[in-house]
């Protein structure tokens, strides 16, 4: 088990118990509202991310507790964001799927699409562009280079979650748009826009790989967060 050094993380969390620590339990209620079940992720410094109790480095898609704790109970959302300024995770699948893609690629999807239909929520972060679809997406290929669908059961990281390099934030958000996009319609537009420009994606790595603060990461690891 790797863990993070006290120390060197105490003074980085001095503000867990401000507007963060804050902001982030009133986002994971206010998911849990729409019916979103979430999860606590790992804190964040900006470099590595870990979990707050055992200190053991995390991926920024790894939960801090089991993936079947995943809920909308409020008490237990305000408990869990009640000391640590953790990541809030959210599974795919049953209420919405992701297509992820590069943030060059997303900003011209938003752009082609002028924000409007058939887009719904659209999270970006220093990683990729995150896009929000109703369920059940049937693509009659494979998806194009620069673009990936997110498989159901994988974890999704919301705003305003701190990830090695930045933070997530809502470039359209839920409450801004009620409705989640055309799975369909947004892959088509990411096929067209991914031909022009030639974009790859570097795939994220296997759930559970970690990044270290002290050095690159180990053979098969990768900083992706998100």
């Amino acid at each position: 088990m790797t863990l993070v050094a006290r120390g060197s993380r105490s003074r980085c969390l001095a503000g867990d118990h401000g507007a963060a620590l804050r902001a982030l339990r009133a986002a994971a209620e206010n998911y849990a509202a729409r019916g979103w079940p979430v999860l606590p992720g790992p804190v964040c410094d900006g470099l590595t991310s870990w979990d707050p109790v055992t200190l053991e480095l995390l991926g920024g898609r790894e939960t801090a507790v089991s993936r079947s704790g995943a809920t909308v109970d409020r008490r237990v959302i305000s408990e869990w964001w009640s000391a640590h300024r953790q990541a809030i995770l959210a599974p795919v699948g049953r209420h919405f799927e992701v297509l992820r893609t590069t943030a060059h690629l997303g900003w011209r999807t938003l752009a082609a699409f002028e924000g409007g239909l058939p887009l719904g929520p659209v999270a970006l972060s220093p990683h990729g562009a995150y896009f929000f679809v109703e369920s059940g997406i049937r693509a009659d290929r494979e998806p194009a280079p620069g673009v990936e669908v997110l498989a159901p059961g994988d974890l999704v990281v919301l705003p305003p979650s701190r990830v090695v390099s930045g933070v997530v934030w809502w470039r359209i958000s839920p409450a801004d748009r009620d409705t989640l996009g055309d799975g369909a319609a947004i892959l088509g537009k990411l096929a067209e826009l991914s031909r022009e420009s030639g974009c790859e994606l570097r795939q994220p790595g296997p759930e559970g790989t970690r990044t270290s603060p002290s050095g690159p990461g180990r053979a098969g690891q990768t900083p992706e967060v998100c």
